[in-house]
C-alpha cells in the first residue's frame, strides 16, 4: 500500500482530517475534498488510485453521484464508501444498483483505521469485497424497513405531521398511519408504547443515520 494515491471525499472537516492523517501515517498520499465538485477537480489533478467517499455530502450531489461520474470516466479507480447510512436506500438509491467492485463501510461499525485500510487494499487489488459490504449485513440498523417506511420515517424526523406526509406522498392519511405502524414493528417498537412510538422511531432513525465523529487512532508508522 506504500505510496498509493487516495482521494478522501468527506464534508465533515474534523473527520476528514482525522482519516487523512491516519492514512498518511500508513503511507498513502492523500488529497481531500469536501464536495463532489471539488472532488472531481482533484481527480483531474492527482489521478488517484482510490477514493474514500462519504455519501451524504450536504447540499448538492451525493457521494453516489460523484462515484457514478468518477467510474464512468475512470473505471480503474477503486471506490470505498464510508458513511453513516445503514444502506443505500437511506439515500434513495437502489441497494442493488451500486457500481461493481465497490466497498461500503458504516462509520459506526468500524473502530480503527485498519478496517478502512483492509477495504481499500481489497478494492485496489480487485479482491472479494463481501466482508467489506456492511450494507448487506442483515444485522445492520433498521435493516427490516422497506423503502416506503424509510421515506415516511424521514419525513417524521423532519417534523412533518401525518397529514403533511400524506399530502406530500399523494396518499391517504390512513395509508400513512398504516405505514408508520408497520415501521414501528419493523424496528422493534411495541404497539402498546403509549403515544411514544413516533418519538422512539424518530430517535432510532437519527441514531442510525446521523453523523457521529469517532476518533480513528493512527497506528504507529512502520517506516
Amino acid at each position: 500500500m506504500e505510496g498509493r494515491s487516495l482521494l478522501i471525499v468527506e464534508d465533515d472537516a474534523l473527520l476528514r482530517e482525522l482519516v487523512a492523517g491516519a492514512l498518511e501515517v500508513r503511507g498513502f498520499r492523500v488529497t481531500t475534498a469536501a464536495t463532489a465538485a471539488d472532488a472531481m477537480r482533484a481527480v483531474h489533478v492527482v489521478d488517484p488510485d482510490g477514493a474514500l467517499v462519504d455519501i451524504d455530502l450536504g447540499e448538492g450531489p451525493t457521494g453516489f453521484d460523484f462515484a457514478d461520474r468518477l467510474l464512468q470516466q475512470y473505471p480503474h479507480i477503486a471506490v470505498v464508501f464510508l458513511t453513516n447510512l445503514p444502506d443505500p436506500r437511506f439515500a434513495d438509491r437502489d441497494p442493488n444498483g451500486l457500481p461493481r467492485g465497490v466497498a461500503y463501510l458504516r462509520k459506526s461499525a468500524i473502530s480503527d483505521v485498519d478496517a478502512i485500510i483492509a477495504a481499500l487494499d481489497t478494492a485496489l487489488r480487485g479482491g472479494n469485497l463481501t466482508q467489506h459490504r456492511h450494507d448487506r449485513n442483515p444485522k445492520r440498523p433498521l435493516a427490516n424497513l422497506t423503502r416506503r417506511q424509510i421515506d415516511v420515517l424521514r419525513m417524521v424526523v423532519d417534523g412533518k405531521t401525518n397529514a403533511q406526509i400524506a399530502d406530500a406522498r399523494g396518499v391517504t392519511l390512513k395509508s400513512v398511519e398504516a405505514t408508520l405502524q408497520r415501521a414501528y414493528l419493523a424496528i422493534g417498537i411495541a404497539p402498546e408504547t403509549h403515544g411514544n412510538s413516533r418519538v422512539l422511531a424518530a430517535r432510532r432513525f437519527l441514531e442510525a443515520t446521523e453523523p457521529t465523529v469517532r476518533q480513528l487512532p493512527a497506528p504507529e508508522s512502520t517506516g
